[in-house]
């Protein structure tokens, strides 16, 4: 969905994505190593990301967010996506860093716990949804960090399994009570 929230946190800021950001999410989710874990598409041409970016404007279920790292490479490093919204549920997931540059330095954490709480916030959810497969050993330490409870697991298209979490409002602010210090506004 085309919208115009932004969250600041420490060293990063998310925002919409912009038309000249399509280009970085093609390349990153063209990465075999970054894309292991997401479901198969298989390549993606500059016309087939120009249409996605098309639709995932005009599409009322997703939300997606460009990470910025802000105080020393001062760039799109990766993205976070809300989707799925069901009720006052929604899923979190999609979240790439895909800068090398950029690894290490918590901006998936800073970027995941920006979207969900603009969630929690803005779009008035109560609960987030994430599957992540057991072998993503960052995205499930980002899920521990971030509070989530795994409520079970399934296999996963390319094999091995995906556990399935989830966090509701109060468990998320319970977990940070420094929720106070993410600046949110609209671009």
């Amino acid at each position: 969905m085309k919208h115009r929230y932004c969250a600041e946190y420490k060293n990063c800021l998310i925002r919409p994505v912009h038309h000249e950001d399509i280009e970085l999410y093609r390349l990153w989710r063209n990465n075999e190593m970054l894309s292991r874990y997401l479901t198969p598409v298989g390549q993606i041409t500059p016309e087939m990301q120009e249409e996605w970016f098309h639709k995932n404007q005009e599409d009322e279920s997703i939300v997606t967010f460009t990470a910025v790292e802000t105080q020393t490479l001062h760039r799109a490093v990766g993205s976070a996506s809300l989707y799925d919204f069901t009720g006052h549920i929604a899923e979190i997931g999609k979240t790439i860093i895909g800068d090398d540059e950029a690894r290490g330095k918590s901006l998936g954490f800073y970027s995941e716990l920006m979207a969900v709480y603009i969630g929690f916030q803005k779009l008035g959810l109560e609960k987030i949804v994430a599957r992540i497969h057991e072998d993503n050993a960052a995205s499930m330490k980002r899920a521990r960090r971030l509070g989530y409870t795994i409520t079970g697991r399934h296999p996963f298209v390319t094999g091995g399994y995906e556990c399935e979490l989830f966090a509701t409002k109060e468990q998320f602010e319970q977990c940070h009570p420094f929720l106070s210090e993410v600046r949110i506004f609209e671009e």
